[in-house]
This record gives C-alpha cells, structure tokens and sequence, in this order.
C-alpha cells in the first residue's frame, strides 16, 4: 500500500461528513443523555448513545474553489489532508470538501490520482444510500472532492461507544448497505474498503456508504481507467479483475485479494465482517484479517449475543467463505436474506 493511499485511509477515518439525502430503511437514533433509541420498521430499538463531537477547527478566512465552494472551517484531518465544512455559494447548500495537505511532489500526484478514482466511481453512481458526490475541482496542482455535509457516526464510532448493536438495528443498517453495494456493482464498481469506520449514520437516521477512494472498475479493457464505472450497457463488463496492489484495512480484506483478485463477492465478505462486529463488538479473524488459522477462531453468535437468530449464523457463514464461489451470488441476495430473518 502506497503512503498516499494510508493517509487517505488516516484522512476518512476521521471524516464525519457524507451526504443528506432520503434512504430506506431509516435507522434514526433519538440521541438523549441517558438514553437513546433507533426506528425501524414502526419499532423502537434501544442502543445508540450520544458521544461527544470533536470540535471544528476555525480558520483564518473561507477559502473558495472554483469561484463556487466556499471551505469555511476544518472538521477532519488526517495525515494527508483536511476535510472542510463550507457552503456552496450557488444555492446555498452545506458542503463537505476533502483537501490534499502534504508537501511532497510525489505523495500529492499519488493522492491526486487516488482522489480522481474516487470522482470517477462516484460521478456514476447515484443512489441514496451512497454519499452524495457534487464534483472534483483543481485545487493548485492536486484535486479537492466536494460532497454534500451531513452530521452524523459512522458505526465505528458507535462501536467504541457502546460495543455492540442488536439485531434489529443491526439488519436495518445492513439492508441500506446491500442496496449501496447493488447500486455500485451494477455500476461495475467494487468498493474494495468497505468497514465500520465507511459506513454512516446520520443525525436524521440515513445510512450511507463512503470512500470509494480504492474503488475498482471491472473494465477489461487495458487501455481504459483503472478506477471509475463502466456503463451498465457496456457488453465488455465482466465481474473479475486482478490487481498487483493489495488496499483495503487487513480484518476486512477477502481472502481473494491476497492474490490480487478483485470481485463483487469480496465486498460481500467484507459486509459478513462487519456485520459480525457489529453484532458482537469483535472482529471474526482478529485485527490482521482472514488466513486458514484464523478461520476457525470465528464463533456462533446466535449461541453468545442475546437476541440473534439462529439464521444470523447461517447467513453470515455464506459471507465469510474462503472462497468467492461459495459465498452469496450477489448483494440483492443478501438484502433478501436479511429481510428473510
């Protein structure tokens, strides 16, 4: 992994912005004092508590891009960059703008063509559960990322709060993801990092997958980008590529990858993972990932977490599997298993 692409990963950990737009189903935490709840399907399910918010950081002066967005304040960095809040001076909407801040002539070309992957991947794709991209605008000689803002926890941070959801809220957030992973590998996309810490909730209750800055296109073709969707009518899509660069966090990557294969159903096993941790606070394979000695460590968690349904660990052993071929067809299956349940 290049160190562009590390302090990448370093900067979206720490974004808490992604985009405001309508989703189903709605996970809304009514954050309390001592107490909150999330709304699913007209029921009420305890768990999300407020935690405390790292405060912007204020600036001298709004720097604008492009003569339209206006950055007015720092609300993530990371080691490569900043992320700003602002405003778009056309109509008046709140923004969230992704910045590269290193010196190195090198590092920033590789975190130029980094963020251009991500543009690429989300200019063609829409839909509500994925964060809402606006446009990738020069920024000196590198490029800044516009996004629509939204205040909000990934389920990182409510992992820290709190250990663990239960099901209910848990299968509310997972149906949301599916539909993003459907939405996006319709579009030929594969995510390639897809973890707690990429996955939102928003203040009003909205899921929404983020970075798609290791993204990669199924494209065939050699002389086309390496990143990017390719056109759901295109008759050349295939559902495999392979890669001699291995991304993505070591607890989520697909056994797959390891050889540099690149699928659909490595997202899925990346979902499994975190759909495991969500339900039981732990990673299945420990912190540095899935190996044939660590597969058996991965426990029932109908049999250990109160409240999970037997069919949890059927349906989470079809998403762990070692091999690709073995696991779900493809996310519209697990959205179907996980309103089955």
């Amino acid at each position: 992994m290049t160190s562009g692409t590390i302090g990448l990963a370093m900067l979206n950990a720490s974004l808490l912005v992604a985009a405001a737009a309508w989703a189903w189903p709605r996970v809304k935490p009514f954050l309390q004092r001592r107490r909150s709840s999330v709304v699913h399907a007209g029921r009420r399910v305890t768990g999300l508590s407020e935690g405390k918010r790292a405060q912007p950081q204020k600036e001298d002066a709004a720097q604008v891009l492009a003569g339209r967005w206006a950055m007015s304040r720092v609300i993530g960095r990371g080691g490569m960059g900043r992320v700003w809040e602002g405003v778009d001076r056309k109509t008046g909407r709140r923004i969230a703008v992704k910045t590269v801040e290193v010196a190195d002539v090198e590092t920033r070309k590789v975190l130029r063509d980094i963020y251009l992957a991500e543009a690429r991947a989300l200019s063609g794709l829409k839909h509500p559960n994925v964060v809402e991209f606006f446009e990738a605008v020069p920024d000196g000689d590198a490029l800044a990322l516009v996004f629509a803002y939204v205040s909000g926890k990934t389920i990182q941070q409510i992992l820290v709060q709190q250990k663990r959801l239960d099901w209910e809220a848990s299968r509310a957030i997972f149906v949301a993801v599916a539909r993003a992973l459907t939405a996006a590998h319709a579009g030929n996309v594969v995510h390639r990092d897809l973890k707690p810490a990429n996955i939102m909730i928003g203040d009003d209750g909205m899921v929404k997958v983020m970075d798609f800055g290791v993204a990669r296109s199924l494209d065939p073709d050699p002389h086309a980008p390496t990143v990017g969707p390719a056109r759901k009518d295109d008759p050349r899509r295939i559902q495999e590529a392979r890669t001699s660069t291995l991304v993505g966090t070591p607890a989520y990557i697909p056994p797959e990858a390891l050889s540099g294969l690149i699928t659909p159903r490595g997202d899925l096993f990346s979902a499994g993972v975190c759909l495991y941790e969500t339900l039981t606070g732990d990673l299945p394979f420990g912190s540095d990932g899935w190996s044939p000695s660590t597969d058996p460590i991965r426990k029932m968690v109908a049999r250990t977490v109160p409240g999970v349904p037997p069919a949890v660990d059927i349906l989470l052993d079809d998403l762990l599997q070692p091999a690709p071929e073995r696991r779900l067809a493809d996310a519209a299956t697990l959205e179907k298993r996980l309103l089955s349940i």
